[in-house]
């Protein structure tokens, strides 16, 4: 993956912070974490510093909204915070969606606050698939193999051979992670190019693409 590493594990998915310091140790290329508290506060004034298918065509205003929302996520890369605009959006990975989208344009329906609703948001509206990603994308990921939604994080860009680098709000910060859907139980490449970061999930390594829930264009 290029641009900063991201480095960290689960472990169960039960003390995200221990997992986090002790992925954070490692510095591994491969190994990523997913995060805890995935609930959303509403945002608020910050302080003062001291479907199966490929999906809708994306058309040229929403590849525009697309790069703006990139570009907020991306630029939030390393930071435990999500403020933009002077305004904090709270501390889970939603908070991340929700800063990222508003800069775009689109506000989020004041409901969709955790990852449940804003799957539902997407199911409801037919949005879901797991095939085809774009940039600004939502990504749902599980706990663990064939699990529901229990994370979301943003496309940031898809590589070569489908590769997928997204943006997900963790205990620790935002960071990237590597997915691919196409060949989700190989950690690396036949080029040694990793496909998917490797996640410790109730005391086994699990590569992300098999914890890839779908994707959703709500842009």
């Amino acid at each position: 993956m290029d641009g900063p590493r991201s480095a960290a594990s689960i472990a169960g998915m039960a003390s995200l912070q221990d997992l986090l310091k002790a992925a954070a140790a490692l510095g591994a290329a491969g190994v990523a974490a997913l995060g805890s508290g995935c609930a959303s506060a509403p945002a608020r004034p910050a302080p003062a510093a001291s479907r199966p298918d490929p999906g809708p065509p994306i058309r040229a205003a929403e590849s525009s909204a697309a790069r703006l929302a990139v570009a907020a996520a991306s630029a939030l890369a390393g930071h435990r915070e999500i403020v933009v605009g002077g305004v904090s959006f709270g501390d889970g990975c939603t908070a991340l969606v929700r800063a990222a989208y508003q800069q775009a344009g689109r506000t989020l329906p004041s409901s969709a606050r955790d990852v449940a609703s804003l799957h539902a948001l997407a199911r409801d509206e037919g949005l879901l698939r797991r095939a085809r990603p774009a940039p600004g994308d939502l990504v749902f990921l599980a706990d663990r193999p064939g699990g529901q939604a229990e994370h979301v994080g943003l496309v940031e860009r898809i590589g070569a051979g489908g590769t997928v680098t997204l943006l997900h709000r963790t205990g620790r910060g935002v960071v990237r992670v590597r997915v691919n859907a196409g060949q989700p139980w190989k950690a690396r490449g036949d080029d040694g190019q990793i496909l998917n970061d490797v996640l410790v999930v109730g005391g086994g390594r699990v590569s992300a693409g098999r914890l890839l829930v779908a994707y959703a264009t709500l842009l």
